[in-house]
């Protein structure tokens, strides 16, 4: 088809609201892009003209349809506000789209491929501050070697935004800059999409951006040299979906982020250099989905980065959250994490075991909070576990001075930290026993006990009953059977074990019974 016959085919095809198809049934894909010659060749001063309304004719509203067309020069639809809406299908646009700040009723770019001039620092599809109710790039390419992104959408604003299958890639920035983004209701970014780039500015850049719905179920995000999605201060609000098969080479980055819900149920997180999750600061409305076959993989303090996250549901299962090569250090960090209700799946061992040996270091919130929730669901056995193992992790890792380090294992046997006084009347009740044992044993006809002046008999052998009654007058701090009036140790050897063994016990006796009054009135636990 001649040049200008071409052209004159597109200008009907816009009259008429028809799709001017210039691959037919013939392949689409790179190689065939390639190779098509002025058969397919549009020129981008064409696609501008029409789009300003400066060709002399009457656009149909289903506007300006192109598919299997190749596109001579840079689309430049900068600063245009037009009623027309746009379709480039299949297309190949080696030189880039230009959208800087410009205004469309629509626009469809599915399969089409980008690319920019060597040299340009320029996106091959720049959308800054480009506003549409909907834009879709399904399975649309976008290759590039810039700083600014291979598809940059800059304080754009959009009602929907869909590239599932798209793939996008950069060698020396994002693949998809969308800092400042706008989405009224949902971004698509799944079924096969990837996006490759490299920087800290992240391989997705979704930083403060404001997004009805976020879904990334099944796509590939890379970043060798920093995060794989970078979405500081992000706020989505519904829900940020990252299921199915969703993979992250890099960080997925979510400091100080707002969402409605977070699900990662069987994503894929690796990160070589830091945390696979980097979340602090978080705020979920709902609740956060870690489970069901969830991987994570990461170095740095821990693997999962959730310090001041803030959640109304917490579902984590960190079975498959591991540290990379021989890396040492914690799998999570979950210092200032905050959930209103019960943690799952995993059970309370689990997590008791979580919070002492795969945290950083110690922290009494974390085991403030799991104590509070099983407060507030009536669960105050769990409530004395979890305080109780709180305390031996502080013993542990606490940094506690040696005195109160010793003290605190001592309030531990003798009372559970205060909280099974119980312990120390098991222990008072051994002391009564050992002082009857000792005064039956050693007290004994020609042993260390024998009757006083005030008995009936003096100086012959106390009974059986009478040492008893002195045994318990030996071990318990109040009260007496009077069983010391009658009988008293003598000067023998026996008796004189008898009498220093009485004060050991006595002492004993008082320790005990003061231990127990302190841990049944909680004086131990608020000390």
């Amino acid at each position: 088809m001649a040049a200008n016959g071409l052209e004159q085919s597109l200008l009907d095809a816009v009259r008429d609201g028809e799709m001017l198809d210039l691959a037919g049934d013939g392949p689409a894909d790179g190689a065939a892009m390639r190779s098509w010659d002025d058969a397919h060749t549009v020129s981008a001063a064409l696609i501008r003209d029409l789009v300003r309304g400066r060709r002399d004719i009457e656009a149909d509203p289903h506007g300006l349809r192109l598919r299997g067309a190749r596109i001579t020069g840079r689309v430049d639809l900068a600063n245009i506000t037009s009623d027309l809406r746009v379709e480039l299908v299949d297309c190949f646009v080696p030189d880039g789209l230009n959208l800087c700040d410009s205004q469309l009723p629509g626009l469809v770019l599915d399969g089409s491929c980008f690319g920019h001039p060597a040299g340009s620092h320029d996106p091959p599809v720049d959308a800054a501050r480009f506003t549409a109710p909907t834009m879709t790039m399904r399975g649309a390419v976008a290759n590039a070697d810039t700083p600014s992104g291979a598809v940059r959408f800059l304080g754009a604003h959009l009602g929907l935004l869909d590239c599932d299958g798209a793939r996008l890639a950069n060698a020396s920035g994002p693949a998809l800059h969308a800092e400042f983004l706008r989405v009224d209701h949902s971004v698509y970014l799944r079924d096969g999409f990837r996006a490759a780039g490299v920087g800290e500015q992240g391989a997705v850049r979704f930083a403060y951006a404001h997004l009805g719905r976020l879904a990334c179920d099944g796509a590939r995000l890379e970043n060798t040299f920093g995060p794989a999605l970078h979405a500081d201060g992000l706020r989505v609000d519904r829900a940020v979906f990252l299921r199915a098969g969703f993979r992250a080479t890099g960080a997925v980055q979510l400091v100080d982020a707002h969402l409605g819900l977070l699900d990662c149920d069987e994503a894929r997180l690796e990160n070589m250099s830091g945390p696979a999750l980097h979340a602090d600061g978080l705020r979920v409305d709902r609740a956060v989905f870690l489970r069901a076959g969830f991987r994570a993989t990461g170095a740095g303090d821990s693997v999962l980065a959730l310090n001041g996250v803030s959640v109304g549901s917490l579902w984590l299962d960190t079975s498959g959250v591991t540290r990379s090569g021989q890396a040492t250090g914690a799998l999570v960090g979950i210092d200032g994490l905050t959930y209103a209700d019960l943690p799952a799946p995993v059970g309370l061992s689990r997590w008791l075991e979580l919070l002492r040996d795969h945290t950083p270091g110690y922290s009494a919130q974390p085991y403030q909070q799991l104590a509070a929730v099983h407060r507030a669901a009536g669960h105050d056995s769990e409530v004395r576990d979890i305080l109780m193992a709180q305390r031996l992790d502080q013993i542990d890792r606490g940094g506690l001075r040696r005195r109160d380090r010793a003290w605190a294992r001592f309030t531990g046997l003798a009372l559970g930290f205060g909280y099974q006084p119980w312990r120390a009347l098991l222990l008072l009740f051994a002391v009564l026993a050992s002082s009857v044992a000792l005064t039956v044993v050693l007290g004994g006809p020609g042993g260390g006990l024998e009757h006083t002046a005030r008995a009936g008999t003096p100086t012959t052998p106390c009974s059986v009953v009478e040492r008893v009654g002195l045994g318990l007058d030996l071990g318990l701090p109040v009260v007496k059977t009077g069983a010391h009036d009658l009988c008293t140790p003598t000067g023998t050897p026996a008796g004189q074990t008898l009498t220093v063994a009485g004060w050991l016990l006595q002492l004993a006796a008082w320790a005990f019974a003061t231990l127990f009054i302190a841990g049944f009135t909680g004086a131990v636990r608020k000390t």
